[in-house]
């Protein structure tokens, strides 16, 4: 029988993973394969009766050797098992003139485009992920360093920082939440992605959280930004991405290159 509440008890993960995991582990289960006799044949047989593609084979067997590390040990056969990590296709980005027509668009006139035209300008600043930028909690900003905390994928805690445009509009969309609701924006992981998409379809272009994520990213660098700032200021931990630059940063060494300043300007 799958113990996964042990499992996860031990290897603590982000809501978002330990779903993925468990979705995983479940189907591997269902599928009636003998967790301790099974074999690499046995998982790649698995993976092509499920009709998954190679970016859900490869975190499918990241989790089932993890388990099967964890209940049988480092010398259990199917943890021989190698899956190609397939490389993803460049996502979209927006680009200087598109990031200026999404922040023209919002009405700042209400309570809900003053939150909308917040939340892009952060997320065009941080590159914060959709959950980050849905659980981020009003205490953990320091409005006067341009500075928050936030939990990140894995569960720890990374900074953030942001132009001073961006703060303005925090500043003016604070004035407008609801008593009782500790997170900044008020709305759920789920919530801001139909959100997103809506802004885009206003526009006539596909949006997605993601999407500012990658545009952060490119709108930075393309205004001059070295590759290790961003990496540090975006919070991306692989060190093949590009070499780290500093364990910390504040809003002044990346003045030249937010995003939303630039647009603004």
């Amino acid at each position: 029988m799958i113990q996964l509440d042990d499992f996860f008890a031990e290897h603590p993960c982000a809501p978002t993973t330990q779903a993925t995991y468990t979705y995983v582990l479940r189907r591997f289960d269902d599928a009636g394969i003998d967790w301790a006799a099974c074999t690499p044949h046995d998982i790649h047989t698995f993976f092509k009766s499920t009709g998954w593609g190679p970016s859900l084979q490869y975190t499918a067997a990241v989790a089932i050797k993890k388990y099967l590390r964890w209940r049988y040990g480092a010398t259990h056969p199917a943890l021989r098992v190698r899956v190609k990590r397939a490389k993803a296709k460049p996502g979209r980005v927006l680009d200087k003139a598109r990031a200026e027509d999404l922040l023209n668009s919002f009405d700042l006139s209400n309570y809900k485009g003053k939150r909308d035209y917040a939340i892009a300008c952060l997320a065009l600043d941080t590159g914060l992920r959709v959950n980050e930028l849905a659980t981020l909690k009003f205490a953990d900003i320091d409005m006067a360093a341009r500075a928050l905390k936030v939990r990140i994928k894995g569960g720890s805690w990374a900074d953030a920082v942001f132009s001073a445009d961006t703060r303005a509009a925090i500043a003016d969309w604070c004035n407008y939440r609801r008593m009782g609701d500790d997170r900044l924006f008020q709305v759920t992981r789920d919530g801001l992605r139909v959100i997103v998409r809506r802004w885009g379809e206003k526009l006539g272009f596909r949006l997605s959280p993601h999407d500012l994520r990658r545009s952060f990213a490119t709108l930075s660098t393309k205004a001059g930004a070295p590759s290790r700032l961003v990496q540090v200021a975006g919070r991306w931990s692989n060190i093949d991405m590009v070499e780290r630059y500093t364990q910390s940063i504040e809003a002044s060494d990346f003045d030249d290159f937010f995003p939303v300043r630039r647009i603004i300007e």
